[in-house]
């Protein structure tokens, strides 16, 4: 199997979780951007806008996608969506080949359909390292 690793983060945390599995699968994550502003609280209000909102963002991506087998998606959540440069770059993607991996504070993501997996990894349950050896090791012993 190949696979992609894809990420958007405004705090770091989902780029971390990025990392770590691209790393246990031997290949370089890459990085979606939109070129918004999301720092801060007034960044943080402007982000939950544009989530709840479905809010169109222009896209870039740092690294090429590619072709693969599998593409590992690493989200945070905003307001119980994903991140609006994510949601674009799934349109682009065929969603049943699409792990979706949704950071947060402690919510699940209740949009789960059509997607190969979805995991929710919540900070509140501080199992992130556990969650993802074995998320890891269910893609490596199919």
């Amino acid at each position: 199997m190949t696979y992609a690793v894809i990420y958007f983060s405004r705090t770091g945390t989902s780029r971390r979780i990025a990392e770590k599995i691209a790393k246990e699968l031997s290949v370089e994550p890459v990085e979606v951007t939109d070129n918004m502003d999301w720092d801060g609280t007034l960044g943080y209000m402007r982000a939950a806008r544009y989530a709840v909102k479905n809010k169109e963002v222009a896209i870039q991506t740092r690294g090429k996608i590619g072709e693969v087998d599998e593409y590992i998606v690493v989200t945070p959540m905003w307001c119980g969506k994903i991140t609006p440069a994510i949601r674009i770059l799934l349109q682009e993607l065929p969603k049943e080949k699409v792990h979706l991996i949704v950071s947060s504070g402690g919510m699940n993501y209740k949009e789960r359909d059509g997607y190969l997996s979805v995991l929710d990894i919540m900070k509140k349950d501080k199992n992130e390292d556990q969650q993802i050896n074995a998320f890891v090791n269910s893609l490596t012993a199919s």
